[in-house]
């Protein structure tokens, strides 16, 4: 169980790393543009997108989630953004290595 879910750890950071530098090719006006999409422009959608892993990683790294809304502005700066993306997936990366297997199953009964 504990291979699946460093394999999701380290495929979510792959992922977010090519979503973040396809975003770093747009021009800043295309990445913060309202394109009609549910959080408006590429600069929102991923600031919302960090926003809901930081809340919903919280209680499993032992931390209380941040009282933000999911629309939050973590960052405004999209070099932050993407620094603070980056560092988030490798956090989420290392506490699953850190893992132990009897952990994954749960409360015993």
């Amino acid at each position: 169980m504990k291979a699946h879910f460093a394999m999701s750890a380290r495929c979510d950071a792959w992922a977010n790393g090519r979503l973040h530098a396809a975003a770093a090719a747009l021009p800043e006006a295309h990445l913060r543009a309202d394109l009609g999409a549910f959080f408006g422009s590429v600069q929102a959608t991923l600031n919302r997108l960090l926003v809901s892993d930081v809340i919903r990683l919280a209680r499993p790294r032992g931390r209380t989630p941040p009282a933000w809304p999911l629309d939050h502005v973590a960052h405004d700066d999209f070099a932050e953004l993407r620094a603070a993306r980056e560092a988030l997936d490798d956090e989420v990366v290392r506490f699953v290595g850190a893992v132990c297997e009897p952990q994954l199953a749960g409360p015993s009964r």
